[in-house]
């Protein structure tokens, strides 16, 4: 009886396991985040935060989901560059990383405000976007240039 139960957990064990190893190989890796080279990203940055501007003084509230998707949702630096920040920034990394976390948050929460048409709450994440980009160019901008040169 007990090697009987135990067939059966390991049979159950290798068809999960042989399920999970097929399903992953056939998945699609376009989930997987872009990647871009610092200067570029930060390049589209801008050009979203100036769709967001636009959006903004003309009340366009697609402008202004379109440009907060595009923050909220842009490119992952590469592996070399990433290592070259962490490089650069050794232990204040951890303090790089909470402001691009607060800036993709409230860039999506600008963006859910402007899908609901809701032009205080779009410009009070505005506001925490913006602060989130500033403190971080102050901060780092100068030292990581100089490096990626």
């Amino acid at each position: 009886m007990i090697a009987r139960e135990s067939i059966a957990v390991l049979l159950v064990i290798i068809v999960s396991s042989v399920s999970m190893i097929g399903w992953s190989y056939f998945q699609d890796d376009s989930h997987q985040p872009e990647t871009m080279k610092l200067v570029p990203m930060m390049q589209r940055l801008l050009h979203d935060m100036q769709i967001v501007d636009q959006g903004i003084y003309t009340e366009n509230y697609d402008l202004i989901a379109k440009g907060g998707e595009g923050i909220a949702d842009h490119p992952v630096m590469t592996p070399e560059d990433k290592a070259m920040v962490k490089k650069v920034l050794g232990k204040e990394i951890k303090q790089f990383i909470s402001f691009d976390k607060t800036v993709h948050h409230h860039a999506d929460s600008m963006r859910q405000a402007a899908v609901e048409q809701q032009m205080d709450e779009v410009l009070n994440h505005y506001r925490i976007v913006q602060q989130g980009c500033v403190d971080c160019h102050s901060n780092y901008r100068k030292r990581i240039s100089e490096v990626n040169q």
